[in-house]
């Protein structure tokens, strides 16, 4: 059958079943309802099938869930630039810094740093392999290299001045906003949040800058939280998911999240 006679027919038929969901009659409306509920599994397995980053995004959430935040690769170059300016700002007149991007995703946001840090030595770090793959292909300098995210690996890379984690430390935030979900607990955990904080900040030297960008939860409600200050006023107040405190639990009277902190070293 030609291809484009076999998509006008799935057309054709997915509108048919769009118009009898609201038959008058039980049963059409029972045999739609069943169709729809049994159509959902088979396009999940034919996109894990033939889409390379779904397959990776599954695998890793099976696989490595205890290491796994944010389950989308969306990216793009010079997402931040305020962000990046004013920390850029922080280090003047110091070249040999070495930063962290932590989830760098397919590498915009390592390129992006570069133009900031023009001598820094930059480090990506993503537990989707095939987003490494992608950034492993990249035209950079030998002073950026791309590593798979485990607590080993990065330490043979670190201590770091800055690390960014930029729309990284939250779960599904816009399903979470759509589906009204006020509760975190068995989604994306405070503890799992407050366990990454505490490893990154492991991985950071004392005045250095641990910027945490999109997120559900506050660094500030950790038990680290004495060990940074907020620098400038900057904040995620362009945030529209809800965030959630230490319990789990979405706050009626929400904040606004700072976004890049001193580590003073207490």
């Amino acid at each position: 059958m030609d291809d484009k006679i076999g998509i006008r027919l799935i057309g054709t038929a997915k509108q048919t079943l769009k118009m009898h969901r609201t038959s008058k009659n039980p049963f059409i409306r029972l045999g739609i309802s069943i169709l729809y509920t049994l159509s959902k599994p088979i396009t999940e397995v034919k996109r894990f099938l033939i889409d390379k980053n779904f397959r990776s995004i599954i695998l890793m959430r099976l696989l490595n869930s205890k290491n796994v935040h944010q389950t989308t690769s969306l990216t793009y170059m010079n997402r931040y630039p305020t962000i990046f300016s004013a920390c850029r700002d922080f280090f003047e007149g110091k070249q040999d810094i070495k930063i962290l991007s932590y989830g760098c995703s397919t590498g915009e946001e390592v390129l992006t740093l570069r133009h900031y840090f023009p001598h820094a030595k930059i480090v990506g770090a993503d537990v989707n392999k095939s987003s490494l793959a992608i950034c492993k292909k990249l035209s950079v300098d030998n002073n950026i290299s791309f590593v798979y995210s485990n607590p080993n690996e990065l330490e043979k890379h670190g201590p770091f001045d800055v690390i960014f984690c930029m729309a990284v430390l939250q779960r599904q935030p816009h399903y979470i906003a759509e589906k009204g979900i006020t509760s975190l607990k068995k989604i994306y955990p405070f503890e799992k949040f407050e366990k990454q904080i505490i490893g990154l900040d492991h991985l950071l030297n004392s005045q250095g800058l641990l910027v945490i960008h999109y997120t559900q939860y506050s660094l500030l409600d950790t038990v680290i939280a004495s060990k940074y200050e907020p620098l400038g006023n900057y904040n995620q107040d362009d945030y529209n998911s809800p965030i959630f405190d230490k319990n789990s639990n979405i706050r009626e009277n929400t904040k606004q999240q700072n976004t890049i902190y001193i580590k003073s070293g207490r």
